[in-house]
């Protein structure tokens, strides 16, 4: 399965192969360093589905899901691409983390009124919504800062509930990322970078006019 990735990735002549041995390598080092489980793939052939994966997108076969994704749950296109790449191996659909995300930008507005349920909820999980200026820090950092805090309560009704007031009812379906902290999600979006395989914003547009 590796070498296979490596070909298409080589066919598909937008990835210096010698970069794709180093980062496949990488992605499963990190999560070997993190202590996750692959729970069915060995650290290479975990990495190079990341690969695989990723050539669907660079095809343009996702562009418009994509952008139409970014508008509704108010996204970034970037972000999106790391989540989708890594949603089939971390066991979540990509859809329900971008509802997760959604309402963890509703609930960080309601958490500036003082004693609201989000306020209480993000104060036990020592999350800040606002930065040292008093301005809203980015959801994308907060969403990551709230996973790694769950991932690390260890009863686990006390887990669900923070995670339902943080999350609402998408918290029910992110058990795959919230276990491991977010460790593999970000390990594997992070590698999908790393090899340049997350496109920009016009790129994606140019695509769809294409499709």
């Amino acid at each position: 399965q590796l070498d296979r990735a490596k070909k298409k990735l080589h066919e598909f002549g937008n990835v210096p192969i010698q970069k794709i041995s180093h980062a496949l390598k990488g992605a499963g080092d990190k999560l070997t360093a993190a202590g996750q489980a692959m729970s069915g793939f060995s650290r290479a052939c975990a990495a190079a589905t990341v690969a695989i994966g990723a050539l669907a997108v660079k095809s343009g076969l996702w562009a418009d899901d994509l952008n139409t994704m970014s508008k509704v749950y108010h996204i970034g296109t970037a972000e999106l691409q790391k989540y989708s790449i890594a949603a089939d191996l971390v066991d979540v659909e990509v859809e329900t983390i971008a509802k997760a995300h959604q309402k963890l930008t509703k609930t960080m507005s309601s958490a500036t009124k003082k004693n609201s349920e989000s306020a209480k909820a993000f104060k036990k999980l020592g999350v800040n919504v606002k930065d040292s200026n008093g301005e809203f820090r980015d959801s994308d950092e907060v969403f990551n800062d709230a996973i790694k805090a769950l991932g690390g309560i260890e009863n686990e009704t006390e887990r669900d509930q923070k995670a339902y007031a943080v999350f609402g009812k998408s918290a029910d379906q992110l058990a795959g990322i919230i276990d491991d902290g977010g460790e593999a999600l970000q390990a594997y979006g992070e590698q999908a970078e790393d090899l340049g395989l997350i496109m920009s914003g016009d790129t994606l547009d140019a695509l769809n006019e294409v499709n």
